[in-house]
């Protein structure tokens, strides 16, 4: 429980904007540098050895961190301008005109902001300015988009508010690109679009900037300059009038939380490289990432969707046995993957994105939007949730943390499907060991990128996140299993919230509750409950059923509040997807069903052979031969085969379309699981072996 409330307090510390500009300075996590090392590798060195939140050192830099921010919070002016857009027409619902960005240094909480945003840095092309906004339109959501919503059919107004204060006499300028006129002015005088951009001799001292910006066209771009220098480096640019603590702190001060979070690093990497021991292994893991990083920036797309699958090579090496465990995997599997999307995703730091209008990806951002920034926490855009619930909230969250720009939603997913990954490289560890865990991690990644749903990545959409939600519950639930009460609750909050994300995963959610059972728990077994039920773990089966039960009742008396009508389902896709609507005979009924299993089967719609689909496929047929106890399959694991044939039931109820792959995402680690793990007890019969049986035999019995 501590090692939980002390990542808590971490993430607190490293994301707290810090007042002074600089380096690692928390979110908006908008430079490639802050996006990677806050956003990827802190997460995953919290993965791989949270143990070192337990070190009295540790906890010491976390506290130096946040007592750091709140001092220089108390003391110190905010850096940067203030930056409040105008639009001359509506945006969103509720008329909005002047917009937020996803700034969590402006004022967000206001309804009509004095800051949309705060400048810190130039802005050199449009998609670095915080104009994230233009994804809203238009102003009433059942309206088509319309093509003058956007630039270049639309003029915006930004009004630029804050302090310069110099050491010495020197010029001031902005340089602007062709479509951006500027006025304002300086001190209180008047000063024209020539003049900022030629240059204005300035005095010793503090100056009051007011410019007024009018953004025409694509063409934009925005550089404040001091003496030919960027102003946020050549002088002090804040956005209220300066203390006399801030000429004193400034020229070290930004530096203080990069240094805190840089010794937080290296105490991390010496504790893995202790615990870790192995030459072999450390040596293997930062080789292949820079070689995964590299191929993945320099090399086409086709390459880098088959990268995954070198991660199978770990499985040939020769490791220590004290890392052959969830350690080892986020070693040689977890960073390795992760350094695909860094390659990927790092350079979109701080660049928004242009959303495709109409479509899901478009419409939960827009009630993103609507629940962070005009404070709609229960409504969240739709009083009945005809659009998947939960996907909205974390996308909002997303946009808090690294901006207005997307790549956080890449992270996310990467690290969702590295869950997923996680909980197949555990199972068939714990059935066929560690070498063929590291198998079933690296097929199931290859099966996301190199699979029809790689376009999903980044895209916004809810299936990677319910995914990873259900993934984590089960592997909470198995660690619950030792009596843990906190890991019993994140397990059964998780498996809620994968049932929030996607509505359609409430099967597979309440299949989680098998892993009250051990993993090692054979099929052969499932028609004699007396040999399997002392071995459940109640707290667990109590634990996962009770918090989906609370999460159930919180859905239906929500869409009770708002419509009257006391049903989690009202006013969902539910009827309008379902498989037995308007079937037109069983015959249709047996065609609609088949289809719609074969098109999770096979991720593609129509459904049709692809041999990507393979380890599903394969998976699929082992849960069915297991349940019917044909020879050795009966030996694999009853709760993975049950989670299995819950995800595919979701299949024979409701049927979606359009995005190939995308219905297939939450199923692939399980399959893989089984179909490594069935290959394994296949490969290894009639061999001798020394490993012990699946199911400790009790006493006197055979």
């Amino acid at each position: 429980m501590s090692t939980a409330l002390w990542t808590a307090v971490l993430a607190v510390a490293v994301l707290w904007p810090a007042r002074l500009a600089g380096p690692l300075d928390g979110a908006p996590l908008d430079a490639p540098v802050e996006a990677v090392v806050i956003g990827v590798l802190l997460p995953w060195l919290i993965a791989a050895h949270a143990g070192v939140l337990r070190r009295p050192a540790t906890r010491a830099l976390v506290v130096a961190l946040l007592a750091w921010k709140a001092a220089t919070g108390a003391v110190v002016t905010a850096d940067g301008w203030c930056v409040r857009f105008t639009s001359p027409v509506p945006l969103y619902l509720d008329d909005v005109r002047v917009p937020h960005s996803w700034d969590v240094r402006a004022d967000w909480w206001s309804g009509v902001p004095r800051c949309s945003a705060v400048m810190t840095t130039s802005y050199p092309v449009l998609e670095r300015f915080p104009v994230w906004f233009y994804n809203l339109p238009p102003a009433n959501h059942r309206d088509p988009v319309r093509p003058g919503d956007r630039p270049p059919a639309t003029t915006l107004q930004m009004d630029l508010e804050g302090f310069i204060e110099t050491a010495q006499a020197g010029t001031f300028q902005v340089v602007a690109d062709e479509d951006v006129e500027l006025g304002g002015t300086i001190d209180g005088g008047a000063v024209s679009h020539a003049a900022i951009e030629a240059g204005l001799p300035l005095e010793r001292g503090r100056h009051e900037v007011r410019l007024r910006a009018v953004l025409r066209n694509t063409h934009w771009s925005l550089d404040p300059r001091w003496n030919g220098a960027s102003v946020w480096t050549g002088a002090m640019a804040t956005v209220d009038r300066a203390s006399h603590a801030d000429a004193w702190v400034r020229p070290w001060g930004r530096f203080v939380p990069a240094l805190l979070i840089l010794a937080l690093g290296l105490i991390w990497v010496g504790e893995i490289a202790g615990r870790a021991r192995s030459p072999i292994a450390l040596s293997y893991a930062v080789l292949l990432s820079v070689v995964l990083a590299l191929a993945s920036w320099l090399g086409p797309e086709a390459v880098t969707r088959a990268l995954p699958a070198f991660i199978i090579l770990a499985a040939a090496l020769t490791v220590p046995r004290r890392i052959q465990n969830q350690f080892g995997f986020s070693l040689l599997a977890g960073l390795p993957f992760l350094a695909i999307f860094i390659a990927l995703g790092a350079h979109q730091a701080g660049i928004f994105t242009w959303y495709s209008p109409g479509d899901d990806w478009w419409m939960f951002q827009r009630f993103s939007y609507r629940i962070y920034m005009q404070g709609y926490w229960l409504e969240g855009g739709q009083a009945t949730f005809w659009f998947q619930p939960f996907y909205r909230w974390v996308a909002g969250g997303l946009h808090m943390i690294f901006g207005d720009s997307s790549v956080g939603e890449l992270f996310w997913d990467a690290g969702a499907v590295l869950t997923g990954a996680a909980f197949a490289f555990h199972v068939t560890k714990i059935i066929a060991g560690f070498r063929w865990g590291l198998v079933a991690a690296g097929v199931t990644l290859a099966v996301f990128t190199m699979g029809p749903g790689w376009y999903l990545f980044g895209r916004g959409l809810s299936e990677f996140t319910s995914a990873g939600f259900l993934y984590g519950a089960a592997l909470f639930a198995m660690r619950g299993r030792s009596g843990s009460w906190p890991a019993i609750v994140l397990a059964g909050v998780l498996a809620t919230l994968a049932f929030y994300t996607r509505m359609n995963n409430l099967p597979m959610a309440l299949a989680i509750a098998a892993f009250a059972l051990p993993v090692r728990q054979p099929v052969s077994e499932w028609t004699r409950p007396a040999t399997w039920a002392p071995r459940l773990s109640r707290p667990v089966l109590a634990g996962v059923f009770g918090m989906i039960a609370l999460g159930l009742w919180l859905l239906t008396a929500r869409t009770y509040y708002y419509t009257g009508v006391p049903s989690m389902l009202f006013g969902t896709q539910a009827g309008a997807l379902s498989v037995w609507r308007d079937v037109g005979g069983p015959i249709a009924a047996i065609q609609n069903v088949i289809g719609s299993l074969m098109m999770v089967l096979t991720m593609n719609d129509p459904a049709r052979f692809d041999i990507r689909a393979v380890p599903i496929l394969a998976g699929f047929a082992a849960a069915v031969l297991a349940v019917a106890r044909v020879g050795p399959f009966a030996r694999l694991p009853l709760p993975v085969v049950v989670l299995c044939l819950a995800g595919i039931s979701g299949a024979l109820v409701a049927r979606g379309g359009s995005y190939p792959g995308r219905f297939s995402i939450h199923i692939v680690p399980v399959t893989v699981s089984l179909a490594v793990s069935a290959a394994a007890i296949l490969l290894r019969r009639g061999r001798p072996t020394r490993s012990r049986p699946l199911v400790p035999q009790p006493q006197g019995t055979r």
